[in-house]
């Protein structure tokens, strides 16, 4: 791939997923994409990875956004992945200093003084078209993240991943957001396509437990949502549970015999059924 196709503002290495307490705890294969309109004020953060949901609810979590996500509406995004902090430490931190107003360079600098930093993989973007990204030595090739602008406009976005099937996941996903047509949230589900057609983490496949009671093509994760906050949009009392615009997830055990054991093609699916609806 022709990376002079891209404006690429910063890469790094990626990683492998959550820091239980004392004890590394994997989401493998996780990918996301995180991304802001400034002109609209609209942002988003879309992710899916091959941890099962109920090992995610072991963490414990609701799912893949309730520990990855930081949604600040009016403000920005960012996206915690890898080494997670499964106390939340790091979240609480990334949204505390969102909402100041820090730059998502500083914001990265306090993240360092973690132990578990080069286990972390972090990604900031916000409505000033700062963004930063980063991700550990500790974590598992392929790993990395890009950070960019769509040349003449205001969006700015940052594509990562860890554990995938080759670089090309994210490469690929960043070219699909920058073809994209329409609106951010539709650069987004592209981008997610674009990854999980690149192959995301070959160990995750349709035969690969659980197995959804549904066709299934291609699968490369077990769960995957996407999430839209508007400027207008209440917040909750944490850093990711607010009343947001749209918010669809998508898990090995809510798919239905008539959508995709894959849940990038059902979280696809689904988000159709939320623009037909006019929403």
């Amino acid at each position: 791939m022709n990376r002079s196709n891209f404006q690429f503002f910063r890469t790094g290495a990626c990683v492998a997923l959550l820091a239980i307490v004392l004890m590394p705890v994997y989401l493998s294969a996780t990918w996301s994409v995180i991304a802001v309109d400034a002109r609209t004020g609209r942002v988003v953060v879309s992710s899916a990875t091959c941890v099962p949901q109920s090992r995610l609810i072991g963490f414990p979590a609701e799912g893949l956004m309730d520990i990855q996500a930081i949604v600040v509406p009016g403000i920005g995004v960012a996206a915690a992945q890898a080494g997670v902090d499964r106390s939340r430490v790091n979240q609480r931190l990334i949204y505390a200093e969102m909402k100041n107003g820090t730059d998502p360079a500083d914001i990265l600098e306090m993240l360092s003084d973690d132990p578990d930093y080069q286990r972390r993989q972090f990604a900031i973007v916000d409505l000033q078209g700062r963004m930063v990204g980063f991700s550990g030595e500790g974590n598992s090739a392929a790993s990395l993240s890009v950070q960019g602008r769509i040349p003449h406009e205001e969006i700015y976005f940052s594509i990562q991943g860890n554990i995938l099937a080759s670089n090309d996941v994210v490469y690929d996903a960043v070219r699909r957001f920058m073809s994209a047509e329409g609106t951010l949230t539709d650069r987004v589900m592209a981008a997610m396509e674009g990854a999980d057609e690149a192959g995301g983490d070959v160990r995750c496949t349709c035969e690969t437990d659980p197995v959804p009671a549904a066709p299934c093509h291609g699968r490369n994760a077990h769960v995957a949502y996407i999430l839209a906050a508007d400027s207008t949009d209440p917040e909750g009392d944490s850093f990711n549970n607010g009343d947001y615009a749209m918010y669809i997830n998508v898990t090995d055990d809510n798919i239905e015999s008539h959508e995709n054991g894959n849940p990038v093609m059902t979280l696809r699916q689904r988000y159709e059924a939320w623009k037909a609806a006019g929403r």
